[in-house]
Parts: structure tokens; C-alpha cells; sequence
């Protein structure tokens, strides 16, 4: 999956102002060397000061190699275009195209249940799946409380998903499972889905998450992204994050509120948490902000198996080499949840890694 990013970091001459000061006041570098790093940056390397800022330039202890070697959006997608050529992206970017290579070559992921459309629309077993009453027919072969989830299959984000649990009894019933409202299969496909407005949905099996990892904010899947590369003579990671939703929130994506934390490659360690919002620059945090529960400092499940799966999704797609891998853990293991190749760059942020660094230096397994 694709996700397009609108250009980051735009902030207001007044607000880059109030936090150079506030850095300077905090003992960090000295808000005319701040001043001047942006304007370097900016005009030789493309670097506005939000990234300056969300980045945390600023810091004492880091070399100028360290803050020329971030990449702008364009320049980021144009070396991604070479490690993953425009004309097999698709593979990736459609859910279909990409669960049933998962599928084929055997690699952990949420079972394929079906796809909705109004036109194509077909069951994991071949029958006929365009409307609410196919779908009904489909759900009252599965179990009692059995949990499904829809994603559009051209969606990112987490934008268009839902989740529901089963409620069979005299009539089928559907729960959502975020606001918890019951309603009958047909009012669930033509208020919620409205695939006859040409929505595209795939349908997979719920993931029930290692309870390590549901601890953290049970209502979501809370998701790693991998970085991970396959170049032949070349196999690693190249950094890693874990995402926790937030309370009552279905998704962990950062763009619907999720938080992120990131992953230490080498050990799976929890880092601290931090924020990428121009509007809570630089916040840290250790604690889920909802629940109060303890995150940096714990240890993801499964982590060298975590590693080693990404790195087997990426080896799965003809001529791609490169991408951001969606791992959730289960109980049993991780399983891949999509890939995205062409993943946010802002990630290296995160890393706290410059770009030019992260693709010179693989992490070998």
C-alpha cells in the first residue's frame, strides 16, 4: 500500500521562532546557530524548520553529516522508485494482488475471507459476493462471535476500516466493534460499506493479538513497521516502530491519533515515544497517554521472527526491494498485515537515523 503524504513539517513563522528560543533556553544550540542551520538546510538540501524541529536538530551532540543526510519527500521517492519499480508497485498497493501473493508463497497473514464489490465481488471459496444479501449468506457459514475486519482495498491510513463481531441467533446481527452499535447485515453494507457506490473491500479474519501486545490499547491492532530490503546480494532491516491506537480507536495509525514508539532492531526493545505534529513538537512520552500503561522499557514478542518475516514479504514480490512491512503478533507468531512500498520517510525521524545513513548500513540478520 501507498501511502501520499501531504509535504510535512509546514508550520508558522511565529511558532519556529517560539521553539528555537525554547531550545536555546534549555542549554541546546544557540538559537543564531539554529537559525542559520535552517536557512542552510532549507536552501541546499530542502529541509524546512519543521523538519528542523521534529527532528530535533537542534541537539548539541549532532554532527552536520547527521542533518544533511535526511531526504526530502521527492528526493526519498526517487531513490525508492529504484529499489522498487513504478510498474510492479501495484502488486503491493492492492490488498487483493498482495494477499494472494502472501497466500502463495506461505507467509503468515490474516485469512482471506472474501472480497465485496458490485460487480466482482467473490468468496475465498468462489461464489458470488456484489451485495448485502451474498454477504449474509457467506456470514452465517462462519462461528458465533467470530470477528472479521473490511479494509478498502486500495485504501491507506486506516481510512474506510471496520470491524465487526458475529451475533448470530433467530437473525444475523453485525457489532461494530468501535462504537459497539448492533445493525442487520443489509444496514451494515448499505449505510456503513456502500459498496454500491463502487467501494472495494476485502474481508479477512480478525487478528487476536499477543496479550503483551494488546495490553498497550486493546481495542486496536497495534501494528510493527519494518523496514526491510531485499537486494540480492543485500538482505536486512533498516529500522523499526511499533504503533499503539489510542482508546476506543479501531487503528493505529498515526494520522488517526496513534502513538509510536520505537523498536531497538538489535535487542526488540521499546523506545520512547515520541510525537511527529507540528502542533506538539517534540513531545516524549513513555506511557500510553489514554491508559497510563507502561510501553518503553517492554519487549515486542517475537522479535527476531518479526525480522526475518519482513524481510521474506519483501523477497515475495517480483522486483521490489524495499519496503515498510505491517506486522501484527499473535499468540501463535507474527503475521504480515500489508506492505507499503512507498513508506513515509518521516520514519527515519523516528529511527532518529538520516536517510543516507539507513540505506549505506542494512542491519544484517
Amino acid at each position: 500500500m501507498t501511502v501520499h503524504s501531504k509535504r510535512p513539517h509546514k508550520t508558522t513563522l511565529g511558532g519556529i521562532v517560539r521553539q528555537t528560543l525554547r531550545r536555546a533556553n534549555e542549554g541546546h544550540l544557540a538559537a543564531s546557530r539554529q537559525f542559520t542551520e535552517m536557512l542552510i538546510l532549507r536552501v541546499f538540501y530542502g529541509l524546512g524548520p519543521g523538519h528542523y524541529h521534529i527532528a530535533r536538530f537542534w541537539r548539541r551532540d549532532l554532527p552536520w553529516r547527521f542533518k544533511s543526510g535526511f531526504w526530502t519527500y521527492k528526493k526519498f521517492r526517487r531513490y525508492v522508485n529504484t529499489l522498487n519499480p513504478p510498474a510492479y508497485q501495484k502488486l503491493s498497493q492492492n490488498k487483493i494482488c498482495e494477499k494472494a501473493i502472501l497466500q502463495l508463497v506461505g507467509i503468515p497473514t490474516p485469512r482471506f475471507v472474501g472480497r465485496l464489490h458490485n460487480r466482482v465481488g467473490v468468496t475465498a471459496t468462489g461464489t458470488r459476493l456484489v451485495d448485502a444479501n451474498d454477504l449474509m449468506q457467506l456470514l452465517l457459514t462462519r462461528q458465533q462471535a467470530e470477528r472479521l475486519c473490511f479494509k478498502l482495498v486500495e485504501g491507506y491510513g486506516g481510512r474506510g476500516f471496520q470491524a465487526v463481531s458475529l451475533e448470530i441467533g433467530g437473525t444475523l446481527k453485525l457489532r461494530l466493534l468501535d462504537s459497539k452499535e448492533v445493525m442487520s447485515v443489509s444496514e451494515f453494507v448499505d449505510n456503513v460499506l456502500q459498496p454500491g457506490a463502487g467501494a472495494d473491500y476485502i474481508i479477512e479474519e480478525y487478528v487476536n493479538q499477543h496479550p503483551e501486545v494488546a495490553r498497550l490499547n486493546a481495542s486496536s491492532v497495534n501494528t510493527l513497521r519494518i523496514w526491510a530490503i531485499d537486494r540480492g546480494d543485500t538482505q536486512g532491516t533498516l529500522g523499526a516502530f511499533l504503533r499503539v491506537g489510542r482508546r476506543g480507536s479501531l487503528v493505529d495509525n498515526t494520522s488517526q491519533g496513534g502513538l509510536i514508539f520505537p523498536v531497538d532492531t538489535d535487542t526488540g526493545e521499546i523506545g520512547t515515544g515520541l510525537s511527529l505534529k507540528n502542533n506538539n513538537w517534540n513531545e516524549t512520552f513513555q506511557i500510553h497517554k489514554d491508559s497510563g500503561e507502561k510501553i518503553t522499557g517492554a519487549t515486542v514478542p517475537f522479535w527476531s521472527e518479526s525480522l526475518s518475516l519482513a524481510i521474506r514479504a519483501v523477497a515475495a514480490f517480483p522486483h521490489l526491494q524495499f519496503a515498510g512491512v505491517d506486522i501484527a503478533i499473535t499468540i501463535d507468531g507474527p503475521v504480515v498485515i500489508e506492505l507499503n512500498v512507498e513508506p513515509d520517510p518521516t520514519a527515519a525521524i523516528v529511527f532518529d537515523r538520516p536517510h543516507r545513513e539507513i540505506f549505506s548500513q542494512p542491519s544484517m540478520l
